[in-house]
């Protein structure tokens, strides 16, 4: 038997930073979307722990975070070794959450695998060990996200935009941002700009959240990394109108309301960029199918 499990990337359509706190962590309030472009990560039962992946960027060890998953719950359940296979299409070093949700992907295998029936608290328990990131990517739809990021609240799931994603040619350590960023004076505080974002979420309103994506990182991440404000501009002179970093970058992306208009900007963007993705947002169909059983 083994089971397999859609490991879907996300965006950020909201990330305000709120102040630093005394641990040296930021506060922050972000608005986490799940999105379709996805890795497939299959577990088996096996006579000793295994990960192989398609990519040659990914580490074959415990420092991958889908091993870590695994034995994270081998430890604390005494469950026997599993052999993961990881078939990446998540770009690497994309600030997608790539690693992470190939993590929550081996949790909710393993807990069909071996009948486990683990609660939802119990799943995010073990997601909080992993990463930050984590406990959003077992649910992969909508969510938002405070404190330092780790209190996760899922809200309704949007109806489905669509995504040309960009990703540079390199990486950019999150860490590295945050300890960057300085404190600036907005014109709007960050739990009205929540509110904001939180109502337009309820009223399904996909134009108004499109016209009101934000990213507080973005001038930090710019001034450190020019390539990534170049991409951004090109896409908008390409003639994307609602465009954003993700996260602490390196992926940009442009977003569409109507399908046709993401692929002909697709079919413009290939001709400027290497690495350029295709995509949409999770749909309740894909959700609900994310885990298959053979």
């Amino acid at each position: 038997m083994q089971v397999r499990v859609a490991a879907f990337s996300k965006i950020n359509l909201l990330l305000d930073v709120l102040g630093k706190r005394p641990d040296g962590y930021h506060d922050v309030n972000m608005i986490m979307q799940g999105v379709r472009l996805s890795d497939q990560v299959i577990v088996a039962e096996a006579a000793t722990n295994t990960i192989t992946t398609n990519s040659p960027y990914v580490p074959n060890n415990k420092s991958n975070l889908a091993l870590k998953a695994a034995l994270l719950m081998q430890a604390s359940l005494d469950l026997p070794p599993v052999a993961i296979k990881i078939d990446k299409h998540i770009p690497v070093s994309a600030g997608m959450a790539g690693g992470s949700s190939d993590a929550a992907a081996v949790l909710l295998a393993m807990d069909r695998l071996f009948a486990l029936g683990l609660s939802r608290q119990q799943l995010e328990a073990f997601a909080a060990e992993i990463g930050s990131d984590v406990p959003f990517c077992l649910s992969a739809g909508t969510a938002v996200a405070t404190e330092r990021g780790e209190l996760i609240e899922d809200l309704s799931l949007l109806s489905p935009f669509h995504l040309v994603l960009v990703k540079a040619d390199f990486g950019v350590p999150t860490a590295r941002v945050y300890k960057a960023y300085r404190k600036k004076k907005k014109p709007v505080a960050g739990q009205e700009r929540l509110d904001y974002f939180l109502k337009l979420i309820r009223e399904d309103d996909t134009l108004g959240i499109l016209n009101s994506l934000y990213n507080d990182l973005e001038e930090t991440t710019f001034s450190m990394y020019p390539k990534v404000r170049s991409i951004k501009e090109k896409l908008k002179h390409l003639g994307a109108r609602h465009v954003l970093m993700s996260g602490s970058g390196p992926t940009v992306f442009a977003a569409f309301h109507a399908e046709a208009e993401a692929w002909r900007f697709y079919k413009k963007a290939k001709a400027d960029f290497p690495m350029v993705y295709l995509t949409s947002t999770v749909s309740r169909w894909d959700l609900d199918r994310r885990i298959g059983v053979s």
